[in-house]
This record gives C-alpha cells, sequence and structure tokens, in this order.
C-alpha cells in the first residue's frame, strides 16, 4: 500500500476550508442542520471527484 501524501494534505486543506466556509458564511446561517450537512456533503463530494480525476491517489508514489 502507498501513501500520497501530498494528495492527503491537499484533501484536508479542502475539507477545513469548505467546513470553515459552511459554518461562517450567512447564506448557510438559516439552514437547519440537516439541510447544512446535505449540502455539505454535495459541496465535498463534488470538490473531492474534482481533484480526484485531475490528480488520482497513488499517482506520484
Amino acid at each position: 500500500m502507498t501513501f500520497d501524501i501530498p494528495h492527503m494534505i491537499v484533501t484536508a486543506i479542502i475539507i477545513f476550508f469548505v467546513v470553515w466556509l459552511v459554518q461562517h458564511t450567512a447564506m448557510f446561517e438559516g439552514m437547519t442542520r440537516r439541510k447544512r450537512s446535505l449540502v455539505l456533503f454535495g459541496i465535498l463530494f463534488v470538490l473531492l471527484f474534482i481533484l480526484n480525476l485531475l490528480w488520482p491517489y497513488g499517482a506520484m508514489a
């Protein structure tokens, strides 16, 4: 099993910024917890899907 540390770091940065953005943006403030979680999941899914299309995990290992 190989580990692609730069890919892991970029993934963690994307997750951190998306979670921070959803928690600190007024646009998501009035949403219920369930709806905000679904929006968060959708945003993370799309961004991480794009990341893995452009930069497959293990490509540099």
